[in-house]
């Protein structure tokens, strides 16, 4: 399942790529150019703009009827009947939303800071944009606000 999310739902996309989810997200897309990329991609809409929930081409719109990104999370994967999968999680770039692929902690020596090469054993690089993610507090804090949403 893949999904476009409008310019109102970054914190949304965020954590659909944290459950590793494909999710596009651009802060500033018009209405026609979503709905192309949704069409072409066969991507499914998240959107706060009831306006688009009218428009006939569109094949799978969701209206966010929520504010905070946890209820819009909760949201999508009530109406959707998700079922995120713990393997999944941190798999995809936060940033660009690129498959993640780990990479040896050799090759990243130079990249990142003395102290994380130290402490960090697993290291994920994004050839999409070209950073290295480690499971540092940021994961950790994520992993707390999203682990209702991660199957044990």
């Amino acid at each position: 399942m893949k999904f476009i999310c409008d310019d109102n739902l970054g914190k949304l996309a965020k954590y659909l790529r944290v459950l590793g989810y494909d999710t596009l997200f651009k802060s500033e897309m018009e209405d026609s150019e979503l709905l192309r990329i949704a069409l072409s991609d066969t991507r499914i809409i998240l959107s706060r703009d009831s306006k688009l929930k009218t428009l006939k081409s569109a094949d799978k719109i969701v209206l966010i009827r929520f504010y905070d990104p946890v209820e819009q999370l909760q949201q999508v994967f009530r109406e959707l009947e998700l079922k995120p999968q713990k393997n999944k999680t941190f798999t995809r770039c936060l940033d660009c939303n690129t498959e993640l692929v780990e990479i040896p902690k050799e090759k990243c020596k130079q990249r990142i800071p003395p102290y994380v090469f130290k402490t960090q054993e697993r290291f994920l690089h994004c050839k999409g944009c070209d950073k290295i993610f480690w499971a540092g507090t940021h994961v950790e804090r994520l992993f707390e606000k999203l682990k209702r949403f991660i199957p044990d």
